[in-house]
């Protein structure tokens, strides 16, 4: 199969080449990908929805006939924005446009397991979401994909709540959101007294008379923060 070529579902993950005209052409070819070729694998091609080996050369990269793969989001890169994650059809979208949501503060090759694991290591992230591709057959394909470790567009990186420490301070950014902020700060409304893995432990921490529990993307346990008043 060649890039440009047309192609019907066969059973859950296979295709048989058909005519461009056909009614039942729903997939395209877009591009091959390996060794030699213009990118090293099938989730780097825009659009890329399945991929998977023949006794061609490289991997076939399969996606959707006439998807718009110019908004693609298996092509965002580090510091694009992209559309509201919560949806089906997420895109990638000029950080200008109304329609961005989230900016990318991390892209990671991964796989269906466990794949938000990845981002919990990137300081600022607020979500993620992975773009694993489906796979014909072929080892190495099945599962294959990025995750993208994401902030609120507008936010910034270092002044997020998995960034805090004991002592330091917090204001409110929204009904439940909560940033980092200096304690000299008029909009301090807390200061982390101590953390702990439940909420119910900072009765017992002295001042404490708030609290905030928040789980990073990847991590298993949430973190309870214990608050006292920031002056």
């Amino acid at each position: 199969m060649a890039q440009g070529d047309c192609l019907k579902k066969s059973g859950d993950d296979s295709f048989d080449k058909v005519g461009c005209d056909a009614s039942e052409a729903g997939f395209v070819v877009l591009d091959r990908a390996g060794s030699g070729k213009a990118h090293d694998k099938c989730v780097d091609v825009a659009g890329t929805e399945y991929v998977y080996y023949d006794k061609g050369d490289g991997a076939i990269c399969v996606g959707i006939k006439g998807a718009d793969v110019a908004h693609a989001v298996n092509t965002a890169q580090k510091g694009e924005c992209v559309t509201d994650t919560s949806v089906n059809d997420v895109k990638k979208v000029d950080c200008g446009d109304p329609t961005a949501v989230y900016r990318v503060l991390a892209r990671l090759d991964t796989t269906s397991f466990m794949s938000d694991s990845k981002c919990s290591s990137v300081a600022g992230t607020q979500t993620s979401y992975s773009y694993v591709l489906k796979a014909k057959e072929g080892i190495g394909s099945i599962g294959s994909g990025v995750v993208f470790c994401l902030i609120a567009k507008d936010s910034d990186p270092t002044r997020t709540v998995d960034n805090a420490n004991i002592g330091d301070c917090l204001k409110k950014s929204g009904q439940n959101e909560v940033v980092v902020t200096p304690c000299t700060s008029p909009d301090a409304d807390y200061k982390i007294l101590s953390s702990q893995i439940d909420e119910s432990f900072c009765k017992n921490i002295p001042g404490s008379h708030a609290t905030y529990t928040y789980t990073r993307p990847g991590d298993i346990l949430p973190k309870a923060l214990c608050l006292g008043s920031a002056r």
